[in-house]
């Protein structure tokens, strides 16, 4: 894009502030991950507190999503999970993050993580239980940098798009920003 996402204005608010405000309905603590050296530093500074939120600094330079998912579950006590979402993704319903939850907390897996409609994994909306830690860790160490190789070191459960295909919007939850044409048509 070119720019930070976060900032993209969408029906006339931050990106960001969108997926803060469907995070907000299932989690009790809400915070947003940054690389330390970031030109919207005050930016951010002044959303955590408009939000009641803290601002975490990724401490692994170049290392894409998987560094920041290890920065958030560095903060999880043992019993707890985090749940990782994208800036970009301004369409996620508090429905949706509530029945991913609802998943997560009553089934016996480390990793819930929706499927979108062509059945592709999106491991930045997912859940992530503490015990994640070390297989992310140990995968940064390797310089295996692909988060979706996750699933292959923890028990993971993928939540199909006919699982939450019911609730509105449903083709337009996992719609994420990667170019300056997708933000055209979600503007459009």
């Amino acid at each position: 894009m070119g720019q930070d996402k976060s900032w993209l204005l969408l029906d006339g608010r931050p990106m960001i502030e969108h997926v803060l405000a469907a995070a907000r309905t299932v989690a009790e603590r809400l915070a947003v991950i940054i690389h330390p050296i970031n030109l919207h530093l005050e930016l951010y500074q002044d959303l955590a507190v408009r939000w009641n939120a803290e601002v975490l600094f990724d401490e692994h330079d170049y290392r894409g999503p998987l560094g920041g998912i290890e920065t958030a579950l560095r903060q999880c006590n043992e019993n707890e999970a985090a749940l990782i979402l994208a800036c970009d993704l301004p369409f996620l319903s508090a429905e949706f993050l509530q029945l991913l939850r609802q998943i997560h907390q009553t089934e016996t897996c480390e990793l819930t993580v929706p499927l979108d409609e062509a059945g592709r994994p999106q491991m930045l909306a997912a859940i992530y239980a503490a015990s994640c830690l070390q297989p992310v860790q140990a995968m940064l160490a390797a310089d295996e940098l692909k988060a979706r190789l996750l699933q292959e070191r923890v028990s993971t459960r993928c939540v199909d798009f006919a699982e939450y295909a019911h609730l509105r919007n449903a083709d337009c939850l996992l719609l994420n920003v990667n170019t300056p044409d997708d933000y055209q048509k979600m503007r459009g």
